[in-house]
């Protein structure tokens, strides 16, 4: 799907459609209005797993006699990609404490890996989105609920865009967190199925009844 198809998506909700993305038009001028703040939106609703990248950090801020600057408790403040929208974790871990401030990535590590969820989204040589269909159509749906008061305020659109955001938001949700590799990536003691193998139900039971518990 690319920037085109996008807007037509959103724009199928008021029965309406755009032909280039070059030609003016009221439709046009609302969507590109409101395409990065939608965008923003949409990349903060969950932490979707496709869209987190990861990069090494090393260029950290210095003072004038070039030792590492310091801020709080942290020994080092790095610079972070341009498209840095905001940290998910370093060096794998949840547990290593970071803090954003005065646009640098402030922690206790040198040269640490970090994850983080981008503040745009990018396109590949074709102007394509390499995202799946239902983000895609996550971000075309908000955007049709935020251009509605001003396209189609009479229409029910605005209330079909919100219903559809919420249903292709909980749709994503479910299907990333049926993934196999939760204890890998968020550091679970054991994946969904480990109590049916680990607990005897029958015998935990009888401890009860007894008394050993």
């Amino acid at each position: 799907m690319n920037k085109l198809n996008l807007y037509n998506l959103a724009l199928s909700l008021f029965d309406q459609r755009i032909e280039d993305l070059q030609t003016p038009s009221k439709e046009l001028t609302l969507l590109d209005l409101n395409y990065g703040k939608v965008v923003s939106f949409c990349i903060k609703a969950w932490d979707f797993p496709f869209l987190i990248k990861r990069t090494q950090l090393t260029e950290f801020a210095t003072d004038v006699v070039g030792n590492p600057m310091t801020w709080n408790s942290y020994p080092y403040g790095y610079d972070v990609p341009a498209d840095f929208g905001r940290a998910i974790q370093i060096n794998a871990s949840k547990k290593n404490a970071y803090a954003y401030r005065f646009g640098k990535l402030w922690c206790k590590i040198l040269n640490p890996e970090l994850e983080y969820m981008p503040s745009t989204l990018s396109v590949d040589e074709n102007g394509t989105f390499p995202y799946p269909d239902d983000f895609l159509a996550l971000v075309a749906y908000q955007l049709a609920l935020h251009i509605a008061p001003m396209l189609d305020p009479e229409s029910q659109a605005q209330s079909v865009a919100a219903q559809m955001y919420q249903l292709t938001l909980a749709s994503i949700m479910e299907s990333e967190t049926r993934s196999n590799d939760r204890p890998e990536n968020w550091e679970a003691a054991g994946s969904w199925d480990a109590g049916f193998e680990t607990y005897n139900i029958i015998g935990l039971r009888n401890m009860i009844v007894n008394g050993e518990v």
